[in-house]
């Protein structure tokens, strides 16, 4: 059977028939020659599985194991810059099913050293920016503390207008209190004043229970002034007339327009005998 197959294998190797094109692996990556850096990625085309080798200068293989494709190749794997050779194939018929693909590394480019002019300007660059880092901290830590100062004075003014206002719902409660009692004593006094009129009234009567000479009454001279001018006593009519009762006097008062009171008595026999 072995042999069944092995010579059929070397009849598709020798007439490129396409089992062979399907079993021989096809390197993609990297290209024949070509010069690479790491990580390097390999890649090939043909039967998933391979067995990898990889040969250096010396020709010393190092044996990579099986590995599916694609497959990285770091800088533990290539060390050195230089020639490599990759070898894959197949874990059976090996010498049948195999290829291989020739690359170089390139030499890591040496990081340059600062040149001895770079050096103080370097230096300088540091100190300018330890300093505008020291200024930036010092910055941030007065605009906290201004930020803290002015959260306390929203608070401290949030707590005067709440003062305020109470101050001024107080304030005009007082002054609505005020006018109030300013009205109120007005209406007192205008109260007091109609009994004045009243008990006088009542006297000048009880006094007229006796033969009235002479009647009168209250008048304003200016009654459309503000406050009133002051009353007067008026004792005749336009003529000069005296009333001598109260009738007269009646008759008078009710067309005057600047009446403030009834008719009174104002003198008796008794009175005028006195």
């Amino acid at each position: 059977m072995a042999v069944t197959i092995a010579a059929l294998l070397l009849i598709e190797l020798y007439l490129d028939t396409p089992l062979y094109r399907l079993l021989q692996p096809a390197i993609l990556s990297p290209g024949e020659g070509a010069l690479v850096s790491l990580p390097l990625v390999v890649q090939w085309d043909g039967p998933p599985r391979l067995a990898l080798s990889l040969h250096g200068d010396d020709g010393s293989p190092r044996d990579l194991g099986l590995q599916r494709s694609p497959f990285e190749l770091t800088a533990a794997d290539l060390p050195e810059p230089g020639i490599y050779r990759l070898k894959v194939r197949a874990p059976f018929f090996g010498a049948l099913i195999q290829s291989e693909r020739r690359f170089a590394v390139a030499a890591a480019s040496p990081t340059p050293s600062p040149s001895p002019v770079a050096e103080p300007r370097l230096t300088k660059l540091n100190a300018s920016l330890s300093a505008l880092k020291a200024e930036r901290e010092q910055s941030e830590a007065e605009n906290a503390a201004l930020n803290e100062e002015l959260a306390a004075l929203r608070q401290e003014n949030n707590v005067l207008v709440q003062e305020l206002d109470r101050i001024g719902k107080e304030s005009e409660e007082v002054a609505s209190r005020a006018a109030a009692q300013r009205e109120r004593q007005a209406q007192l006094a205008q109260e007091n004043q109609t009994l004045n009129d009243q008990v006088n009234v009542l006297q000048y009567r009880l006094s007229a229970a006796l033969t009235c000479t002479v009647w009168g009454y209250y008048a304003y001279p200016h009654p459309q002034t503000f406050p009133p001018t002051r009353r007067i006593v008026t004792v005749s009519d336009v003529q000069g007339t005296v009333f001598r009762t109260e009738l007269g006097c009646e008759e008078v008062r009710r067309t005057d327009p600047t009446v403030a009171s009834r008719c009174f008595c104002l003198g008796t026999p008794l009175a005028m005998g006195n």
